[in-house]
């Protein structure tokens, strides 16, 4: 059944989908309980409250965030499409810069590399690309430096930085360079689907940081 519907046959796809998104937040916050059928009004009106009247509104609280965050996890129908959609949409949150510049590393997986390669050929984007090292690692003072050193720093609208390489298994410094962007309003992104399972990607200081604002996870790569 449709999930959107509002009949019986849509409801057990909602609550599957309900589910899903749960699951995924959970890998994200994993200090935070994540329910994953929280449709609370959190509304009140009262400004004296008991011990357990806040109680309770901390409790709704908390529901209207998961709510918030649960509207944040977007199904698409592969990995590939996931990653040109976070591209598309830092593209599309900037219209106001003629030519968009993007950061990206020289390994980065063909649904980043080849989309970005695309969009330069038709002139739409400008994109520079950061070299690893012999370890297969992207320095973040590297990624740092890419930023600062273009003529209008602002005009850089997206970094986007695997998590884990796909073919060398190396490790970038998405905990770092994301953590500068955030500093500087800088949209960014990782592709996390070689990562997840194998390394946190919470994102708080014990995993990856909060400086991420997009992230790709690809359900059959999980292990």
């Amino acid at each position: 059944g449709n999930p959107s519907s509002a009949h019986f046959y849509g409801i057990i796809p909602k609550e599957s989908i309900s589910k899903a998104r749960a699951s995924l937040l959970s890998l994200l916050h994993t200090d935070i309980d994540i329910p994953s059928n929280t449709f609370t009004d959190t509304s009140t009106s009262t400004s004296t409250l008991t011990d357990d009247e806040e109680e309770k509104l901390r409790v709704q609280q908390q529901q209207s965030n998961s709510i918030h965050e649960h509207n944040s996890i977007i199904f698409t129908g592969c990995g590939t499409e996931a990653d040109n959609l976070a591209i598309h949409l830092a593209i599309q949150s900037n219209l106001h810069i003629k030519t968009p510049h993007i950061i990206t590393s020289n390994v980065e997986h063909p649904a980043i590399s080849q989309y970005l390669q695309a969009l330069t050929d038709d002139g739409k984007i400008s994109v520079t690309y950061v070299a690893v090292n012999e370890q297969g690692i992207v320095p973040a003072q590297a990624m740092i430096d890419a930023i600062n050193s273009r003529p209008h720093p602002s005009d850089t609208v997206l970094v986007t930085l695997m998590l884990a390489n796909n073919e060398s298994g190396a490790l970038q410094p998405v905990k770092e360079v994301s953590a500068y962007c955030k500093e500087r309003s800088i949209l960014f992104h990782t592709d996390a689907a070689q990562a997840v399972g194998k390394v946190s990607v919470s994102l708080d200081e014990h995993g990856i940081g909060d400086g991420v604002d997009m992230m790709t996870i690809v359900g059959h790569k999980f292990g």
